[in-house]
């Protein structure tokens, strides 16, 4: 993408750098927001963690610092996409390195070859401070914006791509040494601040359990034709595949808007009945189908072991337990009351809006999806 904000592509310098502006704030800007939104999700989810949260950091850091460092590929959440390609030909030169910017901005939409975005934003999330969050995710916006200067002394269309080419065949092991390091640095000053701290493990656990069911029903939405697919290949009678297809979604996204308003031991009840029949299904579909198992539960491509599944089941029990066990409710879960009657109209036309809301935006996404494979 660096070969495209170039002064060659944009017509003149005094252009580029209007482009470049664009870009480094529409980066910064929507980084920031982000990283505001995600301490806020903490703080809804009891943030901050106390001993807990700098642990959590502390491990995050230290497995990706030691990663780097020993060249160790650990798993780092990505869509392993570039930014759309149609954009440069439907927009304008600047609105399309604004809207490049903006793509960029939220890290985990693009590549990420590196797991040091993983940490920041788990510090956010554990901080449950937004302005914080806003400026831990902000800088990191504004270094991804700021590598268009790379592009600034092109004066040739060929330039571009040899400029790619040389970025891409500078050795690893500096980067890596670095930002390994540095991960390091953080984790051992995170382990610090966990002595200094207590408490927070149950909820840890509720956050915990309630992304990872946030991940899930998202992951099911935003692919619904995969999610398909894999209840196809269980082989389940057609009425309760049909049924399924919206449930089971819709009873996994339950987990986290219990936990966002604060009714804490009653997402990690509702996460634990729900790991319990999805590890039945589990169990006969194993005897019926087979060690190999299509699970669309996490929008994994591939089939997954049976019992990979069954202790991925097992491990989220534990945490959900965790969390039904010693976890309190925040003071919001009743703030609202129950709606009088007078109420309730206005109550059922908001949620109908929400529900409205959602799905524009789910069709805009495919909309926005099918438009860039044109």
């Amino acid at each position: 993408m660096v070969e495209t904000i170039t002064p060659v592509v944009h017509g003149g310098r005094g252009r580029w750098l209007a482009a470049w502006a664009a870009h480094a704030a529409a980066a910064s800007a929507v980084g920031a927001a982000f990283g505001g939104l995600l301490a806020g999700i903490g703080a809804l989810l009891g943030a901050p963690w106390g001993r807990a949260g700098a642990a959590a950091v502390a491990i995050a850091a230290t497995a990706y610092g030691l990663g780097e460092l020993v060249d160790l590929r650990l798993p780092v959440p990505q869509l392993r996409r570039q930014v759309p390609d149609w954009w440069r030909s439907f927009f304008g030169p600047t609105t399309a390195a604004l809207l490049y910017g903006a793509g960029l901005g939220i890290g985990f939409l693009t590549f990420l070859a590196h797991g040091t975005l993983v940490v920041v934003a788990l510090a956010a999330l554990a901080s449950g401070r937004p302005l914080l969050g806003a400026v831990a995710l902000g800088a990191f916006g504004l270094a991804r914006g700021l590598g268009a200067l790379a592009g600034g002394r092109l004066g040739r269309d060929d330039d571009g791509r040899a400029l790619v080419d040389r970025l891409a065949g500078r050795p690893e092991w500096p980067r890596r040494l670095t930002n390994g390091l540095a991960l390091v640095a953080v984790g051992v000053a995170a382990a610090v601040a966990a002595t200094r701290s207590q408490g927070g493990w149950s909820a840890l656990a509720v956050a915990v359990i309630a992304l990872a069911f946030a991940w899930s029903s998202a992951a099911k939405l935003v692919a619904p034709a995969r999610w398909r697919r894999a209840l196809q290949a269980r082989r389940l009678p057609v009425r309760l595949e049909r049924a399924a297809a919206w449930a089971v979604p819709l009873a996994e996204v339950g987990v986290p808007i219990l936990a966002i308003v604060g009714m804490r031991r009653a997402a990690s009840l509702w996460a634990l009945g729900l790991l319990v029949v999805f590890s039945a299904e589990i169990v006969r579909a194993r005897l019926l189908l087979g060690r190999e198992l299509g699970c669309g539960c996490f929008g994994e491509r591939r089939p997954l072991q049976a019992w990979a599944q069954l202790v991925r089941n097992g491990a989220l029990a534990a945490v959900a337990g965790v969390g039904a066990a010693g976890a309190t409710d925040g003071a919001f879960a009743w703030s609202p009351g129950v709606p009088e009657a007078a109420d309730r109209l206005p109550a059922a036309l908001a949620l109908a809006g929400l529900w409205v809301a959602i799905w524009t935006a789910w069709r805009s996404a495919r909309w926005l999806r099918l438009g860039g494979r044109r």
